[in-house]
């Protein structure tokens, strides 16, 4: 358990967020906080539709620990609207 910094992006957005999540979380909650960055904001709410991640243009579930990905800190994902 340890904050991990990452730069992510809502799919559609223009702005990139340097967002601190931890090694523990899920991609569903690493999701959710680059979410609330961009969904609102910039970007028009689907109800009903959650969100999914992207790493390296790879589609990866949403109850993978980041921790187990090897990503190093600073590393891009994207996020975008459950398909």
């Amino acid at each position: 358990m340890a904050l991990f910094p990452i730069y992510g992006r809502f799919i559609g957005d223009f702005v990139p967020h340097l967002v601190a999540v931890d090694t523990d979380d899920t991609m569903a909650q690493v999701a959710e906080k680059v979410a609330v960055h961009s969904v609102g904001r910039r970007i028009p709410r689907q109800d009903g539709k959650g969100f999914e991640v992207l790493v390296a243009g790879e589609l990866v579930a949403g109850d993978v620990v980041l921790g187990s990905l090897g990503l190093r800190p600073l590393d891009w994902i994207d996020v975008r609207f459950r398909e």
